[in-house]
């Protein structure tokens, strides 16, 4: 058996090496199928390498410390990334909302306070940057429903943010832009935020002091104590 083997050994070698010598007369000659099966896998070599290129650009803008660049579409990062993230899925508002007496000298009120705070996909609080609009309604007058729209950048919503004591939220203030008829206001809040681009709505109805001696005010959202 020992022998056979001995003997089987170099006749395969031999075998190998014919066939690998007619393979090589054979490629001597390419054909133009040959050529282009070529031109195909120089061309997917190509591809791959470009997806390569792309896949670690993508990781390494993930993995950047700091704060990203803002893209086009208003997110920071990117969509697939987000489900790995809290993100704001939604707004919760105080249960201090509501009118404010922002002249203790004089009756009444002189506008509203909102108390609001995004919540995350789980419904937990979540001090989330971004910017915020304002409208007030008084559903009930027979002239002018809104009464007023107050703005807040991100810088200003900065600046509203409170974490202190038994405060975790934005206190937006407004001032009247028009003193409403009656004591019931509907609110309504839109946040946009800078981390996903999210634009979350909410609405609130609350009750404030009206003895209209307050004069109509201009003014725009603004940062108060709360």
């Amino acid at each position: 058996m020992d022998n056979l083997r001995l003997w089987f050994r170099p006749v395969v070698c031999c075998g190998l090496c014919a066939a690998a010598i007619v393979l090589l007369s054979g490629c001597g000659k390419p054909n133009a199928a040959n050529i282009e099966l070529r031109k195909q896998n120089h061309q997917l070599r190509d591809d791959l390498a470009t997806a390569q290129t792309e896949k670690q650009g993508l990781l390494a803008s993930l993995g950047t410390a700091g704060a990203p660049d803002v893209n086009t579409r208003g997110a920071v990062v990117a969509p697939e990334a987000l489900q790995h993230l809290f993100t704001a899925h939604g707004l919760s508002f105080g249960r201090l909302t509501g009118g404010a007496d922002l002249d203790p000298a004089r009756p009444g009120d002189e506008g509203i306070k909102i108390y609001v705070v995004p919540t995350d996909q789980y419904g937990d609080p979540l001090k989330s940057a971004g910017t915020f609009v304002v409208e007030a309604f008084n559903l009930a007058s027979q002239t002018d429903v809104r009464i007023g729209r107050w703005e807040f950048d991100s810088t200003q919503s900065m600046q509203a943010w409170y974490g202190k004591g038994f405060l975790y939220t934005y206190v937006l203030t407004c001032p009247w832009q028009s003193v409403p008829e009656s004591g019931e206001l509907t609110l309504k809040i839109s946040f946009t935020d800078t981390l996903t681009g999210r634009q979350l709505t909410a609405q609130r109805t609350v009750n404030v002091s009206t003895p209209g001696a307050p004069a109509p005010t201009t003014q725009p959202g603004t940062i108060a104590s709360p």
